[in-house]
């Protein structure tokens, strides 16, 4: 007889194995669910962060969207101003021609004369510009559709409003005179080219020629007048002159002659 054998029955026997197996799988169940509710827990605590960053997130981008879209306004408003500011500062006239006249006079060298000063303006034309407005939505039908065909980008820029432009001129200087010799028209170039509000300064001639029994350098020089040029961005140049020396003293043969100056208190600079 087996050390092992039992006087239980064995339908009791099977039935005990089959209550602790069945013991043993509820615990197991049990641990398994509590770990799904952890699991859970703690994937919903996550999901309402990343949701509550998410509203953080959107807040902050719909207020740097206001912000931009004020700073774009504002951006709008100071190219505005600019243009209106521009375009009073067309009523006055940056490079008074009375001033300019005095400041090439005072870089004449002595012993050198105008004989002729001519001074022409010519409009330059800008292209016309329109303000480019915002696309207009389509408008839709009862059914949701479109009922026309939005206009294009062209289009709309070309039933845009006219922008209207300052006007800008291009001023072209003439000069003809005579000096002693080329040293002094040599001078009086680089004078006009050191000036900052005159541009492409020129010599077109210079030639010997006779005036009253004298030997003279006859010249021409043509410039062009600075379009941005102001004339308060300039200091005057100032230079001694004698009072008893007119501005426009007779040339020969009965021409307007502007001499060069040398009088004033002042020293030259």
């Amino acid at each position: 007889m087996s050390n092992n054998a039992s006087f239980l029955p064995e339908d009791y026997l099977a039935q005990k194995a089959e209550l602790r197996t069945n013991v043993i799988c509820m615990l197991l169940f049990v641990v398994v669910m509590f770990g799904v509710f952890l699991a859970f827990m703690w994937t919903n605590q996550r999901w309402t962060q990343v949701k509550s960053e998410q509203a953080r997130i959107n807040a902050e981008y719909q207020a740097a969207a206001e912000d931009i879209r004020m700073l774009q306004e504002l951006e709008e408003q100071k190219t505005e101003m600019l243009h209106k500011a521009e375009l009073a500062a067309t009523i006055v006239e940056r490079i008074p021609r009375s001033i300019l006249l005095a400041e090439i006079i005072n870089r004449m060298p002595d012993g050198l004369s105008l004989l002729e000063f001519n001074l022409a303006s010519e409009r330059v034309r800008a292209p016309v510009r329109r303000t480019e407005p915002e696309p207009a939505p389509a408008p839709r039908s009862r059914g949701g559709a479109a009922s026309r065909r939005a206009p294009t980008r062209a289009e709309a820029v070309a039933q845009a409003p006219r922008r209207i432009e300052a006007p800008r001129f291009r001023t072209s200087i003439q000069m003809v005179g005579v000096a002693p010799t080329d040293l002094e028209v040599s001078r009086f170039l680089n004078e006009l080219n050191g000036y900052p509000l005159l541009q492409d300064v020129a010599l077109d001639y210079s030639e010997e020629q006779e005036i009253e029994g004298k030997l003279l350098r006859k010249f021409k020089i043509d410039m062009l007048l600075d379009t941005d040029g102001d004339i308060r961005s300039v200091e005057p140049l100032q230079v001694p002159r004698r009072l008893r020396d007119a501005l426009h003293a007779q040339g020969p043969a009965g021409s307007s002659v502007v001499n060069a100056p040398t009088d004033t208190a002042a020293g030259r600079k």
